[in-house]
């Protein structure tokens, strides 16, 4: 049997977020964002790298954020591209898009791009934030009682602007892309996984009762179409057809003893 290697970190404050981070193909060097969570003291991003033949943990880069990060997201295609939730100035909660320049290059700035808001209705709880695979530059945004869709624009710099506001829910707490389908986004909220369809803005399936308590996240299989996986207060972890939602295909337990999140 092979030998497991487990390697770690300190970031030396608080920390509540972590993101994968895309690098080259040889398979055996793992890249991730970590955001921290400190309010007295300058919050920061590290960029932390994974040997697996080693099972070293190494800092490539420490990015400084003011602010408390509460979640952050990368660009599965351009890794200098991330987004961060965080408290924001005057205690006023901020998505912002950031480039971050060659992060093999320590003397590289991160540089804010712009904000993503609403005008007509502030943000409130973020709880995802998805780059679209089908749409180069659009991004979705899931809060605590909507989805939108941020179309960016052409230029380097551009400010992303609302193209989509779908009212899901009072009590949203997760959501992801069809990486299959175009214009398909799943959601969580209360006990329900509900699927969407964006050109039409409406719902277009449900499963009631996905999970006992309350379902707390949603994630597609990548490799197979029409598959989903939810977690939720009741520590359980569920599998779904979305084709035959009168049954989930297998569900695991025993292995959480409280709820279980992304």
């Amino acid at each position: 049997m092979a030998q497991t290697r487990v390697g770690s970190w300190s970031c030396g404050q608080a920390a509540r977020c972590i993101a994968p981070v895309p690098v080259g193909e040889d398979g055996t060097h793992h890249r991730f964002m970590v955001g921290t969570y400190t309010l007295q003291q300058r919050n920061e991003i590290h960029v932390l790298e994974f040997a697996e033949d080693t099972a070293d943990v190494v800092c490539r880069r420490t990015l400084p954020h003011e602010d408390e990060i509460w979640l952050l997201s990368v660009s599965p295609t351009d890794a200098t591209q991330v987004a961060t939730y965080s408290s924001g100035k005057a205690g006023n909660p901020a998505l912002r898009l950031w480039n971050t320049g060659n992060l093999d290059d320590p003397h590289a700035a991160m540089e804010e791009v712009c904000i993503l808001e609403d005008e007509e209705t502030p943000l409130t709880s973020v709880k995802s934030v998805l780059w679209d695979p089908h749409n180069k530059g659009n991004m979705v945004v899931a809060d605590t009682e909507a989805l939108r869709v941020f179309q960016g624009g052409s230029g380097a710099g551009s400010k992303h602007s609302r193209q989509l506001t779908l009212h899901v829910g009072q009590r949203c707490s997760g959501a992801c892309i069809d990486p299959h389908h175009s214009h398909q986004v799943s959601t969580v909220d209360d006990t329900h996984l509900k699927m969407w369809d964006l050109r039409s803005s409406r719902l277009a399936s449900k499963k009631d009762n996905a999970h006992l308590f309350g379902a707390r996240d949603v994630d597609y299989n990548p490799n197979v179409p029409y598959q989903v996986l939810t977690t939720g207060q009741d520590a359980v972890i569920r599998f779904w057809d979305l084709r035959q939602l009168g049954k989930c295909m297998r569900a695991l337990s025993g292995g959480h003893h409280h709820w279980i999140t992304r």
